[in-house]
């Protein structure tokens, strides 16, 4: 039975003889909430298979970010487009926030870099193909944050729950920072590589040295001032320097600094400090 994957968001869901209805996403519960969980709304008319993108004309574009880092792309773009990375380590490597897409070109590339060791993911946004993934490699582990396991569409023996913190591999750490989605999480690597997936998200105009923190991307949607701080705190217990959002944007140095000084601005204008200026 074929793997259905939306075409909107590009999660896989369960193996059927039928594609799931329309509307059918796990992200699509009808109108997001004035909440803004994790629901991204309306959103994929049609079911895809990988078979059928494999057959789309497509390229894989690759980064080397050096330090054993790699991220990778689908173009044209499908789905939310996001960039996937590899971190290599000596006991393995971790595919990070995978492709919602595997062909031979991809599947060869990771396969030249060595493999996947495990398999996790950002946020639920992120799932992606990433059961795929785990068997295109194994069936290595697959780690999902145990608060966001509602918006799990496909389920499977590879999948291992976590929470709070976790080491799936000697010097890479998983560490859960909320915010974005309630288990949204960063993956800091042994060389000080911070991958953050949209926890820590880049700004629409790609404005050098700063970044921003977003509870709704799409909507532009601010998180809180307690929250960035919350986040900000939680990451000063560990060292960084160089950090990656999973649109691509990339802070190549002082990484820390960047991101304090971005919190710092987002607390004092959300909190009201500079009403009077506006």
């Amino acid at each position: 039975m074929p793997t259905w994957i939306c075409d909107g968001c590009g999660l896989e869901h369960p193996d059927s003889p039928e594609p799931p209805p329309d509307g059918g996403c796990v992200l699509d519960r009808g109108e997001v909430g004035i909440e803004e969980r994790g629901d991204i709304g309306r959103h994929g008319q049609r079911w895809i298979t990988h078979e059928e993108l494999a057959a789309q004309p497509h390229r894989t574009v690759h980064r080397d970010h050096g330090l054993g880092l790699h991220s990778f792309r689908r173009e044209p773009r499908f789905a939310i487009g996001q960039w996937s990375f590899l971190a290599r380590t000596p006991h393995g490597n971790l595919l990070w926030d995978p492709p919602a897409y595997l062909d031979d070109e991809v599947v060869d590339l990771v396969g030249e870099l060595g493999g996947a060791a495990v398999v996790a993911t950002s946020h639920p946004h992120m799932f992606a193909a990433q059961v795929s993934w785990s068997h295109a490699f194994g069936r290595v582990p697959v780690l999902v944050n145990a608060d966001d396991l509602e918006w799990l569409p496909r389920t499977d023996p590879v999948l291992e729950p976590w929470r709070d913190l976790a080491e799936p591999l000697p010097g890479i750490r998983l560490i859960q920072l909320g915010g974005h989605m309630r288990g949204s999480s960063v993956a800091l690597t042994g060389d000080g590589s911070l991958l953050t997936g949209d926890t820590i998200s880049g700004v629409p105009t790609g404005y050098p040295g700063w970044v921003s923190f977003t509870r709704n991307y799409p909507k532009l949607v601010p998180m809180s001032p307690a929250v960035v701080r919350r986040i900000v705190d939680r990451l000063d217990a560990y060292e960084y320097d160089r950090l990656y959002t999973l649109g691509g944007d990339a802070v190549e140095r002082d990484a820390k600094r960047v991101v304090h000084r971005s919190a710092e601005s987002h607390i004092r204008w959300a909190s009201g400090e500079f009403d009077h200026l506006t």
